[in-house]
């Protein structure tokens, strides 16, 4: 019975020892385990504060390239805070892919492009830089050429003005030659009209065969004979002359036959004038008779008639004659 119970305490105690070794085994297990994973957190540790060194590197040494290229250009400064501003950004995207997710391998490829980005900033800036500094040296060779123009066009404005005012001078010149010509040529012009001395109407009945016979009242009347006497004129040019009748009728209208009738300009008032019938006749520069017939269409009212003659232009004759 003794030996039975030995038994047992000795096989419990071979169990204790083995439960005591396999928990001492465990233990080691655990606490190595433990040392482990110390050692990769610290190694972990290590390689984030590396690439997060490295990325505040390139970080820094992108914003300070971009800000070397700061000037006097505001339009380039608010692009390059632009292009600061993105940067920073993707530097933000990279410390949470470093700290929050722990994904350095991506981390590694948005370092590469933030690296990328930087220079590809650098290049524009520097490119929009000597383009402005090309577009100012091409406008201040523009502003120099644009003066150089100016002071050409202000110069023939002046030239102009002072032709203008030449040409003013010789219109105005030439003008009063003109007018001087004018007058000259409607002095010329009067004087070699032939005046009348005297001048007479009659009425005359013209029958079937030919026959006329004078007459007084209006109503008998299919003919008017205008004769009259010129004064002698040597200015005049010798030769045939041509002489115009206008005959005013008691109402103001003048006498008129579609045949003989006919305008002329008055040239002392240059005004159009209606006359009633006109002829020629030749005249030799001394006193001359002359006659001009009109046959009536329309029979003639009753009343004082005023006639006017013109010749070379200008009244040269007036009077009246009274039909009953």
């Amino acid at each position: 019975m003794s030996n039975r119970k030995s038994n047992n305490i000795l096989s419990y105690a071979l169990i204790g020892m083995i439960l005591l070794l396999g928990l001492n085994g465990y233990q080691w297990y655990v606490n190595s385990q433990l040392k482990q994973d110390t050692v990769n957190q610290k190694t972990e540790l290590v390689e984030l504060e590396k690439i997060r060194t490295e990325l505040d590197q390139d970080y820094k040494a992108a914003i300070e390239g971009l800000d070397e290229l700061r000037g006097d250009n505001k339009e380039l400064n608010q692009l390059i805070d632009s292009q600061k501003l993105s940067l920073q950004q993707q530097k933000e995207k990279i410390n949470n892919l470093i700290w929050t997710k722990r994904e350095l391998g991506k981390a590694r490829e948005e370092m590469k492009t933030l690296k990328d980005q930087a220079q590809r900033y650098v290049v524009e800036i520097k490119k929009l830089t000597e383009d402005n500094q090309l577009l100012a040296s091409s406008n201040t060779q523009l502003k120099q050429e644009k003066d150089a123009l100016d002071i050409l066009y202000k110069e023939e404005q002046r030239a102009k003005a002072e032709i203008a005012q030449a040409r003013a001078v010789l219109a105005a010149e030439k003008e009063e030659i003109v007018k001087e010509k004018e007058e000259l040529s409607t002095k010329v012009d009067i004087a070699e009209a032939i005046k009348i001395n005297y001048m007479e109407v009659q009425g005359y009945q013209v029958k079937d065969n030919g026959k006329t016979k004078e007459k007084s009242k209006a109503k008998d009347i299919n003919m008017l004979r205008t004769c009259f006497l010129t004064e002698t004129n040597i200015v005049a040019a010798g030769g045939e002359q041509k002489f115009y009748i206008r005959i005013i009728d008691p109402v103001g209208e003048t006498v008129a036959d579609e045949a003989k009738s006919g305008v002329l300009t008055n040239k002392l008032d240059e005004t159009q004038v209606m006359y009633t019938t006109s002829g020629s006749m030749d005249y030799q520069n001394e006193d001359t008779r002359g006659c001009i017939s009109l046959n009536l269409s329309e029979k003639l009212v009753k009343g004082i008639y005023d006639v006017e003659i013109y010749n070379n232009g200008f009244m040269v004759g007036k009077g009246d004659f009274k039909l009953k």
